[in-house]
């Protein structure tokens, strides 16, 4: 019962990275460099900051449904959201080498992604985004 606890919690966290790299993608190819950041710097633009919040959800959301279907109990969406709260909070804590100087106009995704300086309060906002979002995801499952 526990390993399939654990094992529902791994495929719900996969589920999550594919949604947010699928959707990550699909806002990146609508933005592009100009709408993703702000002009000639690294800092992430609005637009990109409310369409992140709501893909992290979305993602969590979706994982939380996938953990709750293959999980024998509640407990494997206990074990997703603590790893999840460690892992995002691990990866605040661990300084990124922050990007310096003008950012080139014609930017790649993946460049763009390694980067990338966004808000630290949206750093700290991502892990209560999925939190929530694991927890409704898994709401209905659970019941």
């Amino acid at each position: 019962m526990m390993l399939r606890n654990i094992l529902a919690a791994v495929v719900g966290y996969i589920a999550i990275v594919a949604v947010l790299f699928a959707l990550s993608s699909l806002l990146w190819l609508m933005l592009g460099a100009s709408g993703s950041f702000q002009p000639g710097t690294w800092e992430v633009a609005s637009g990109w900051i409310l369409g992140s919040i709501g893909i992290g959800f979305v993602g969590a959301y979706i994982g939380g449904r996938v953990c709750a279907r293959v999980a024998h109990d509640a407990k494997g969406v206990l074990i997703l959201i603590g790893l999840l709260l460690v892992l995002s909070v691990v990866s605040v804590l661990i300084p990124v080498e922050a990007a310096t100087g003008p950012r080139p106009d014609d930017v790649g995704m993946l460049e763009a992604t390694m980067s990338a300086n966004q808000p630290t309060w949206l750093n700290w906002l991502n892990p209560v985004i999925g939190v929530v979002g694991v927890w409704l995801g898994s709401r209905k499952l659970r019941a």
